[in-house]
């Protein structure tokens, strides 16, 4: 069976204007050719559509349920047909971008919904993995950009676009053997006050790609954990196994409901330690609408 598209038009046509005459008339067409259309499609379909005993040609019982399966496929019809001439104007139909997650906050969500508006026709796919191992994809050019935390080597391999800082913290579990004797700061209630001896005894978990520049506190302490799992680190923190520096939308519920607690370091240690994350590309890349759309959104929060 092979159903014209003509036909069903025709057939559609002439059931919403209750002639063939009329149905001419609108898919300006003679009667003569919407009548043979219509015969057409009755013979692939193997049973008539309309009654012609009548002065006006009347649909029958098997018409009427075929005339709404026509109306349906005509509208998806028609969506192909937008949506194809949509898709002619697209340069760019796949898209494949790597965030890390220490840096895939509430505003990093929301641009990818806002993009899902601005580039619906885009297939857009996300890799979640560590900045390491983002880097590793754009160089394997399996991604078009990433964005995460990276060190200032970077710049040697890709082209690196400073994005928006993080807020980060220490924070520990209440179970954590050497924070059992530990008093709330002063300050801030809602932390604990960690001295340097205990801080210097204290076990360190961070992200494998932690930039450590800068970090004092931690060039005092052997005991580092790194860990590439941002939800294999949390758990460690959360069971009392050591102190852990992370931003501060990951462990915004963990403080909410006290699996977890801020930590307030000394003076000389407590530092701003906020990162700040980057885009990367791989050097001369030609950035389409869409990748350059998602490059100042992100720069720009």
């Amino acid at each position: 069976m092979k159903i014209q598209l003509e036909s069903l038009i025709s057939f559609i046509a002439a059931a919403d204007t209750g002639s063939f005459s009329a149905a001419g008339r609108k898919l300006k067409k003679s009667q003569a050719g919407i009548s043979l259309s219509i015969q057409n499609l009755e013979i692939d379909l193997g049973f008539t559509l309309f009654d012609r005993n009548g002065k006006y040609p009347l649909l029958t019982q098997q018409g009427e349920l075929v005339l709404k399966d026509a109306r349906l496929l005509m509208s998806q019809y028609s969506t192909f047909v937008e949506r194809s001439k949509f898709i002619s104007t697209v340069e760019q139909t796949k898209l494949s971008i790597g965030i890390d997650p220490l840096v895939c906050c509430q505003e990093v969500k929301d641009i990818i919904l806002r993009f899902s508006e601005a580039f619906p026709a885009v297939e857009l796919t996300i890799v979640q993995r560590s900045s390491e191992s983002l880097s590793q994809k754009l160089a394997d050019e399996t991604l078009e950009f990433a964005l995460g935390l990276f060190g200032r080597d970077i710049e040697k391999t890709f082209e690196n676009m400073p994005a928006f800082q993080l807020d980060s913290c220490w924070v520990v579990s209440p179970s954590y053997s050497l924070a059992k004797n530990l008093q709330h700061d002063d300050v801030d209630s809602r932390a604990i006050k960690i001295d340097r001896a205990t801080f210097n005894q204290s076990r360190i978990l961070l992200p494998s790609e932690t930039p450590l520049a800068g970090f004092y506190e931690v060039s005092l302490t052997k005991k580092i954990w790194y860990v590439e799992d941002i939800h294999t680190l949390l758990s460690f923190c959360r069971n009392g196994l050591g102190i852990a520096f992370l931003p501060s939308f990951v462990v915004a519920h963990d403080l909410e409901k006290g699996s977890l607690n801020k930590l307030s370091l000394e003076k000389e240690q407590s530092r701003n330690r906020d990162w700040r994350s980057s885009l990367i590309f791989t050097i001369g890349h030609q950035k389409s609408p869409a990748v350059e759309w998602l490059t100042q959104q992100l720069l720009n929060i």
